[in-house]
């Protein structure tokens, strides 16, 4: 009697089970998961920081490429300032290439220093150049660019009427400040194009999905 109770109620639950089942299908109400029903906040969170990483990396490329673009500029402006200065007869008294120790190993550079004199001062000047040359020459190279200037030599000497010890032997712009200047403004261009894109992509309002948008499982 006991085993013939148990396979009636077994039989019972099942019916159920088959009415509840059908009736959810004739509701016309999908069953949405509880994971589309509530979204996870710490998801969301994750979802929101990864949208700002790309304006802030075009963020920081505009901020480099105005800082290179000005001090590009900067000497082109210091170039012509300079032209404007007074000139006088320098002789070099050194020009040799000089080594020196860096992270990459040893490197050369080209070091001349000269005398002028302003009125009654004698002055000794370094500065060949408004920017000085990159130092990470080689032996071969550091010498070809001394022995422009060779010992003994009489030079054109320009200087700052209002800081005589301030002098060039060329007053023109290098051609590393047009570069950067270029380069500089590029970049920030190209930088402030894709900020706008990406910060407009953001701003677009997210589609929710509708859970009767929600693709049902046979």
């Amino acid at each position: 009697m006991a085993g013939l109770r148990d396979r009636a109620a077994a039989l019972l639950q099942l019916k159920k089970s088959f009415q509840s089942s059908g009736s959810s299908e004739t509701s016309g109400t999908p069953q949405v998961p509880a994971w589309l029903r509530q979204a996870d906040p710490t998801f969301l969170g994750k979802e929101q920081s990864h949208q700002w990483l790309l304006p802030c990396v075009f963020a920081a490329l505009l901020v480099i490429g105005v800082v290179t673009a000005t001090r590009g500029w900067q000497q082109v402006e210091r170039a012509a300032a300079s032209a404007s200065w007074p000139f006088t007869r320098g002789v070099i008294v050194s020009s040799e290439a000089e080594s020196f120790s860096s992270s990459e190993g040893v490197r050369w550079r080209p070091m001349v220093s000269y005398l002028y004199r302003v009125g009654k001062r004698e002055v000794l000047g370094t500065h060949v150049s408004l920017v000085e040359p990159v130092s990470a020459f080689n032996e071969a190279d550091a010498r070809a660019y001394a022995e422009r200037y060779r010992l003994h030599g009489e030079v054109v000497v320009y200087y700052n009427p209002e800081r005589v010890t301030e002098s060039v032997l060329d007053q023109s712009a290098p051609p590393s400040a047009y570069l950067s200047i270029n380069l500089g403004l590029a970049l920030a261009t190209a930088s402030t194009a894709l900020l706008v894109i990406s910060l407009r992509a953001n701003s677009r309002p997210q589609r929710t999905l509708h859970p009767a948008e929600v693709p049902q499982s046979n």
